[in-house]
């Protein structure tokens, strides 16, 4: 089996040198993954003309062909934590999800906190959340991880654990990362793998009992719909099995015990309910497992059973942060690690976005403060992001998140606006800055960051991911160019288009890449388009000498940490809706 590449010294530098004025460790692995792609010669982070060009040891297949859907079917649109077990939805809390537009939340089912005791499950946080999220309209992408702790298969060295607790403020600690015991038992009572009528759980095997708990309570005609008299189809039907397995801090385990795990939950939730859709458990694209996805399909590939079984799992996620142009990427490379396998999925890129530094409680004071952007360029990146994994081929596009929570600080973690005096010499002691990621600010009485200067309020990236779920749905991509250069490659302007065949429109989002002004000439096939800027506003244009003349103002977003020349985020993009006729 290929091994992958280590983070290099310099990524781990930069994952050491995490603080307050850092955003997420989530974040940062996920810039760290473009240290290398497949070079274990590789010595710095590459830059995307370098993987265009096939260097660093990287093939990309070209033309782009989008993924197979339905026509006019998707995306579809998501945010996480609209509501959850931890921090249940209001009705205001709700009504403000919906005002996105977003048909889906996701959130987790702590296994550790529903099973406190062997054998004992309490699911009286997890009932009313469900019967809410369906009740105002919301799908949900439910994620099961959190291995409890009396299962926990901890190794230890000399009589001490050999993953002691480094999480701090995350929500899962090492042991709950941790392989379950009974992982390897039987599935089924018979000492099988095999599905089959009739059949029931290996009670041994502790990770299926518990899926197969989940699954069997919540889906469509299950133990919660009979027992609440539920509307005919109320359930839930997609099952995220853990969450960034390829990142440690989640998965604590070899990628054996992964592709162990997925084959478990999928063969559990099948068996709970036939038509339960379980996703691959979303990746960070941390670079030390940037090829996880592509190992754990070889390993299936070995699995007589995989073919017939869909080779365990029905979707694949993927998460990508800050760096719009990645949305594309790890997309486009999920695709091709199915083709390679002879496989067609929906791919969903169920996280996405960039924390704010200029609104509480972001650092404030520091500009330039790494992977962040300014609450404008973060409206940008929403858009930017999104016609980027939609051409690549993503049948579903998420927010992270609805508002800021605790992000990655310690539960509790409070302090008025400042602009750095509450700093101490250690940026983690006292916590001083926060991660504003939400397309709404905390309310006042919410766990964190509770003194916001106008509470529960939209930041620029809540009317731009609206905008989204208004003019980008029911998509098929047409093409994709950079002009303004001496190629359609690499020129300093984005533009990718897309039909709308309900509609009859072609829909192109365009940008400037770089840090100069610049003016699209795109070619009219109507006699006027509507543009629409992230902010909302909506002019009607008419060509000139069959043209639209659109300013593209220069991007201004350089907070790689990596390289400080380049623009993560373009300039302020503009969506320009014709009708074809």
């Amino acid at each position: 089996m290929r091994r992958k590449p280590r983070l290099t010294d310099a990524c781990m530098e930069g994952l050491s040198l995490r603080g307050s004025f850092w955003p997420t460790v989530l974040l940062l692995v996920v810039i760290c993954s473009e240290i290398m792609v497949g070079a274990s010669t590789a010595t710095g982070p590459f830059r995307e003309q370098e993987i265009l060009a096939g260097q660093n040891g990287t093939v990309l297949r070209f033309p782009i062909i989008a993924k197979s859907r339905a026509i006019g079917s998707g995306p579809i649109y998501g945010v996480n934590f609209i509501s959850s077990p931890e921090d249940p939805a209001d009705a205001q809390q709700y009504q403000n999800g919906l005002d996105t537009g977003a048909s889906f939340n996701r959130w987790p089912m702590y296994w550790h906190s529903v099973e406190a005791s062997r054998g004992v499950y309490d699911w009286s946080r997890v009932d009313p959340v469900v019967t809410n999220d369906l009740a105002n309209g919301l799908d949900i992408n439910a994620i099961l991880l959190g291995t409890p702790g009396f299962y926990a298969t901890v190794l230890e060295t000399d009589g001490e654990p050999a993953r002691p607790d480094q999480r701090g403020p995350f929500k899962m600690t090492a042991v709950q990362a941790a392989t379950p015991e009974g992982l390897y038992s039987a599935i089924f009572s018979d000492g099988s793998d095999i599905p089959g009528p009739g059949k029931q759980i290996n009670t041994d095997n502790v990770w299926a009992r518990y899926v197969f708990a989940a699954v069997d309570r919540y889906r469509p005609d299950g133990v919660m719909s009979k027992a609440e008299d539920w509307p005919a189809g109320w359930g839930i039907r997609y099952w995220e099995m853990w969450n960034e397995p390829d990142l440690p801090w989640f998965w604590d385990s070899s990628l054996e015990d992964y592709a162990r795990l997925l084959k478990v939950g999928y063969l559990a939730a099948k068996h709970a309910d036939p038509r339960a859709q379980v996703l691959f458990g979303a990746l960070a694209n941390n670079s030390e497992w940037l090829s996880y996805y592509d190992e754990v399909l070889d390993i299936y590939d070995s699995d007589k059973a995989s073919p017939a079984s869909a080779y365990f799992h029905d979707i694949v996620a993927t998460h990508s942060y800050f760096y719009a142009w990645q949305s594309w990427f790890h997309v486009f490379r999920a695709a091709n690690v199915m083709g390679d396998h002879g496989l067609d999925k929906p791919i969903w890129l169920n996280e996405s976005g960039v924390p704010a530094w200029d609104d509480y409680p972001g650092p404030t004071w520091d500009e330039k403060s790494s992977l962040r952007a300014t609450t404008v360029e973060g409206s940008h990146f929403v858009i930017q992001s999104a016609f980027y994994a939609t051409f690549a081929g993503a049948d579903a596009i998420y927010h992270f998140q609805l508002y800021d929570g605790c992000g990655n600080q310690p539960q509790g973690s409070d302090f008025p606006p400042h602009n750095g005096e509450l700093c101490g010499p250690d940026p983690l002691d006292p916590v001083c800055a926060g991660d504003a990621n939400g397309l709404f600010s905390n309310p006042p009485d919410a766990a964190c960051f509770t003194q916001h200067p106008a509470p529960e309020t939209p930041r620029p990236n809540f009317k731009a991911f609206q905008l989204l779920t208004e003019y980008l749905t029911g998509v098929e991509p047409l093409w994709r160019q950079r002009p303004g250069g001496s190629t359609l490659s690499n020129g300093p302007q984005e533009w990718i288009a897309f039909s709308r065949p309900e509609t009859g429109e072609r829909i192109v989002g365009m940008w400037a890449r770089f840090g100069n002004d610049e003016v699209a000439e795109l070619e009219a096939i109507a006699h006027q388009a509507l543009m629409v800027l992230p902010d909302g506003t909506r002019q009607v244009i008419y060509p000139i000498d069959g043209v639209y003349r659109i300013p593209l103002p220069a991007a201004t977003n350089q907070n790689a940490f990596w390289d400080e020349t380049l623009y993560a985020i373009g300039g302020r993009p503009a969506m320009i809706i014709e009708e074809t006729g």
